[in-house]
């Protein structure tokens, strides 16, 4: 891939006005989220966010490694197929890429990682396992040299198979770091790439076809394809465990592998499928898929040869997992509602609405993505009896929350219950949004 030097669009530098106080995490929700995108590849889901007014996207390399094609979907729920690649940093995991939207796209801010900080508050945007716009919250533990060529943040802030890409935010609204990995063995032990990393990459304004990228190494892969009955008795909570694992495993063995340390790449793979029969008491389905890797790869006298056979045992059983999270899915039915709600409503009111709204997905997200979703629909429920008590006059807005809560009730399951208050508060949000655009 050639590279230009050309003057960047103002690298974001202008592109939202960051604040000199600190954000609360619901602050920087409400305008980030518009920014921040899905990314469908035929093997599976990441993040990414905008960066520049003509459509560049940060994400992770390891989202769109091997992928001939991609879709971003942006907040709106446009789906944009027009995608190219315009720079890909394997060393640090990083990608950008550039689509073509009908819409212009407000850019992130861009931070300076360089001033992170243990200790420092962060928040974290994404879609894991593509549920949209989940925010999360935590501190920057430490930063960690992980090789000679890569330091990364490690951050309290959770983060799930689907977030990879998704922006790490300071508490000025600057995105500051790129969330990558996940060690599901510990707790809270989070990475994101500083953004710094992915600032001499923005110069680069040539792109080309994903489908003509060839990774380091490249090498014909033997991905094994599962029908959907492999993941028959394995309880989703599960499921997500050994994705989760197989996940962080990639992004800890990957780095290794591009470095030439193929048997740590290897080792790391290796352990991580046996240790599933430990970790899971169901699931036979995907187990045996993870041995029967572990036998190919014990054949090979290659280590690099070993790794790929584990790579491929695991991305088979990721793009299984993958549909089945698909098939799952619930039908989304986010109400549009008129700006006439708020006749009757201060701003403070308002505002108070909002920051509840947004509290209750950033406490309830989590519980719902952790396979505990009664707890996430007690949560959305909670803020809206509290939205009543607390929230003076908008009979109207409070009016319609409450509908949406007697719609949930009407619902049979706690899955379905939950992603009827998250319409509800969608719609809302939504509203609010339009309400304050419509104010400036």
């Amino acid at each position: 891939m050639s590279a230009s030097l050309f003057r960047p669009p103002l690298l974001c530098l202008c592109a939202l006005v960051t604040s000199a106080f600190a954000l609360t995490p619901a602050e920087i929700a409400e305008t980030a989220t518009p920014s921040v995108v899905l990314i469908k590849v035929p093997n599976g889901l990441g993040s990414g966010f905008v960066v520049s007014a003509d459509g560049r996207v940060v994400t992770n390399m390891h989202v769109i490694r091997g992928a001939s094609s991609a879709i971003v979907q942006t907040a709106d729920g446009k789906e944009l197929s027009q995608v190219e690649l315009l720079a890909a940093d394997e060393v640090h995991d990083l990608a950008v890429l550039r689509i073509k939207s009908p819409t212009q796209i407000q850019p992130l801010p861009l931070g300076d990682s360089a001033t992170a900080r243990p200790g420092a508050h962060v928040v974290a945007i994404g879609h894991p396992l593509g549920l949209g716009n989940t925010v999360s919250d935590g501190l920057i533990s430490a930063v960690r040299e992980i090789s000679p060529q890569r330091t990364m943040l490690q951050i309290s802030a959770p983060i799930s198979p689907g977030s990879s890409g998704g922006p790490l935010f300071n508490d000025r609204g600057e995105v500051i770091g790129i969330s990558t990995l996940v060690i599901t063995g510990g707790q809270n032990l989070n990475f994101a790439t500083p953004i710094n990393a992915v600032k001499p990459l923005l110069l680069i304004d040539k792109g080309i076809a994903l489908a003509d990228y060839k990774s380091p190494n490249q090498r014909q892969r033997r991905v094994p394809e599962h029908p959907l009955t492999l993941l028959d008795a394995c309880p989703v909570t599960q499921l997500r465990t050994i994705v989760g694992d197989i996940d962080a495993a990639i992004k800890l063995g990957a780095p290794l592998y591009n470095e030439g340390n193929f048997e740590a790449c290897y080792r790391i793979y290796e352990s991580t499928a046996l240790d599933m029969e430990k970790k899971v008491e169901a699931c036979e389905g995907p187990k045996r898929a993870l041995l029967e890797g572990v036998k190919t790869a014990d054949k090979l006298d290659d280590w690099a040869d070993k790794a790929w056979a584990m790579r491929d045992a695991f991305d088979g059983l990721l793009a299984v997992a993958v549909r089945k999270f698909a098939d799952s899915g619930v039908q989304r039915h986010v109400p549009h509602h008129s700006l006439e709600i708020f006749d009757d409503c201060a701003d403070d009111s308002i505002d108070r609405v909002g920051t509840d709204i947004g509290a209750a997905i950033e406490n309830g997200a989590p519980l719902y993505n952790d396979g505990n979703i009664e707890a996430c629909f007690r949560i959305y429920a909670g803020a809206i009896r509290d939205i009543q008590r607390k929230v003076e006059r908008c009979p109207a807005v409070k009016q319609t929350l409450l509908d949406g809560l007697h719609a949930a009730d009407g619902k049979t399951g706690w899955k379905d219950k939950a992603w009827a208050l998250r319409d509800a508060f969608d719609g809302m949000l939504e509203a609010i949004e339009r309400h304050r655009q419509a104010d400036e």
